[in-house]
């Protein structure tokens, strides 16, 4: 019964956050700015795991959520609400793409976090949300030396110092959420890491590189500890 509503809260904010990230892009709000807003909003969601008494819930919001923003650029061509939710969030800089491996990413850490992974997965998403989300405003807005690898975005020495600073700050989080012993080394080293895959990685392709780099650090670390 627990599980019962606490599918019912998190469906709520899900709904409630892609609601506000339309509100925010029609109301004028910069494509890349909303996605930010999304990017740091899903941070909440393993911090909610020790919560859940069973996987079964938890799995099928994930994987629903990851299909059916998949099926928003189908949608998007035969509904009007698909396709104001499709333009609120993307752009020729911004591929609606990189929303869905970010769902993608969510879904597969939070399997196998549920499954028995939990601090490496949620380090690993918190690294995305914060480090990614965080980074990319500090990078619009503060951005001066910039650089670009072949088949990336454009990127900043700025933004790419807080993505490390940022993606450390998820980590340690995550380390003092599910009490796991965690070295300053490694926490930093986990942020540079997450600097470097979102700095190196293909367009689009930073939200599921990113995550995927710092799990297998801090699985690693634990493995060795």
């Amino acid at each position: 019964m627990v599980d019962a509503w606490l599918a019912v809260l998190w469906v709520a904010i899900l709904v409630g956050g892609l609601a506000v990230a339309y509100g925010l892009g029609r109301r004028g709000m910069k494509r890349t700015h909303v996605r930010d807003v999304l990017h740091v909003g899903a941070g909440l969601w393993p911090l909610g795991w020790p919560d859940w008494q069973g996987v079964f819930a938890p799995l099928a919001i994930v994987w629903v959520a990851f299909l059916g923003m998949a099926a928003v650029p189908a949608l998007a061509r035969r509904t009007r609400w698909a396709a104001l939710l499709r333009d609120s969030v993307s752009s020729a800089e911004e591929r609606f793409s990189g929303l869905i491996l970010y769902t993608l990413s969510v879904a597969v850490l939070t399997t196998v976090g549920l499954l028995g992974v939990a601090f490496a997965a949620a380090g690993a998403l918190l690294a995305l949300a914060l480090g990614d989300g965080v980074g990319g405003a500090v990078g619009l807005a503060f951005g001066r030396h910039r650089f670009r690898v072949p088949g990336g975005k454009t990127k900043s020495l700025e933004g790419s110092l807080a993505v490390a600073v940022f993606s450390s700050v998820g980590v340690l989080l995550a380390a003092r959420w599910f009490s796991v012993p965690l070295g300053f080394g490694v926490t930093v080293l986990a942020g540079l890491l997450a600097a470097l895959a979102e700095a190196l990685a293909p367009r689009a392709t930073d939200n599921v590189v990113l995550p995927a780099s710092v799990f297998c650090l801090l699985v690693f670390f634990r493995a060795a500890a």
